[in-house]
């Protein structure tokens, strides 16, 4: 008659926001031991106490990696773990509810404590992601200087927009123009994307503006041929010869690009059918058109609005 369910249910009531924050703060402390243990020549510190801090940290794990206590695992290895944990709980109580008797006096609480599992997995997953964006978008605010790219407009890229709610970060990287071969930098969010043109003087990528920020909405991208794709901004009929590094990261942004401008499309779509008029937009281009474009339909032929 041992009975853990009810210890399980208030145990883990108290998860999620422990448990999310430690997820979203997980991949940068990979990616700072990622940082610590290349070489230090690869290393771009600003000091030399950095530069030792780093060193001093570097001897420490590889003075305890040697511990047979560890078994020769990583630090990595075991800050996954917590991670991994809170995942395994819903299939742990699953696995006991299922051998546990429904006339068991415990079977009521086990049955409550993996539906509270369930929940703060949930839970977990969903505030772990808004961390990770917030420190994401703060991150690319920091990174660029938004008055210069948007012509003295200030921007504050973590707030609630009015057509998809909280704006959120989806892909940035570099691409080339497929003609000239000039160096672009790309960020996508889930209501505009920003492309600029990068350079880099002394040592340090600048970026100045290429075009002005396109509303997702107005935004196609049609499939890639190995790693060139075009993306067509249906506001002014423009066509962007685009080159990524690879067929793969073409293909991602294709992906990603009309993922977001397919939803973001929708939303605009139910809005103006409702009579809400979002941004001073009075009508987008119909998804008849929007297919014939992506079908290689030239923009400014197809013009009928929805």
């Amino acid at each position: 008659n041992v009975c853990i369910g009810d210890v399980m249910s208030d145990y883990l009531k108290d998860f999620s926001e422990h448990y999310a924050q430690y997820s979203a703060n997980h991949d940068k402390a990979i990616e700072y031991l990622k940082l610590v243990r290349e070489s230090s020549s690869r290393l771009n510190l600003r000091s030399d106490a950095t530069r030792d801090a780093h060193q001093k940290l570097l001897q420490t794990l590889e003075r305890a990696e040697k511990d047979t206590r560890v078994r020769r695992l990583r630090l990595e290895s075991f800050l996954l773990s917590p991670v991994q944990r809170v995942m395994r709980y819903p299939l742990l109580l699953e696995a006991l509810l299922k051998y546990t008797p429904e006339d068991h006096p415990d079977h009521e609480d086990v049955a409550l404590a993996l539906s509270i599992a369930g929940s703060v997995a949930t839970e977990v997953d969903r505030k772990s992601e808004e961390l990770v964006n917030r420190q994401r978008l703060a991150e690319l605010q920091s990174t660029f200087d938004w008055a210069h790219l948007l012509g003295g407009v200030q921007l504050k890229l973590d707030t609630f927009t009015k057509l998809v709610g909280q704006r959120k970060f989806v892909r940035k990287g570099p691409l080339r123009k497929a003609s000239s071969g000039k160096h672009l930098y790309a960020i996508l969010f889930n209501d505009f994307m920003m492309i600029t043109v990068s350079d880099r003087r002394g040592g340090v990528w600048c970026y100045e503006p290429y075009r002005l920020p396109i509303q997702t909405y107005d935004l196609l991208a049609r499939d890639p041929a190995k790693d060139q794709f075009e993306l067509v901004n249906l506001k002014n009929s423009e066509v962007l010869q685009l080159r990524a590094d690879t067929p793969a990261e073409a293909s991602d942004w294709v992906k990603d690009i009309m993922k977001t401008s397919n939803h973001c499309y929708d939303v605009m779509c139910e809005a103006l059918t409702a009579g809400i008029q979002v941004s001073k937009v009075k009508s987008v281009i119909s998804q008849e058109a929007r297919e014939k474009i992506l079908q290689g339909g030239k923009p400014a032929v197809l013009s009928k609005r929805y």
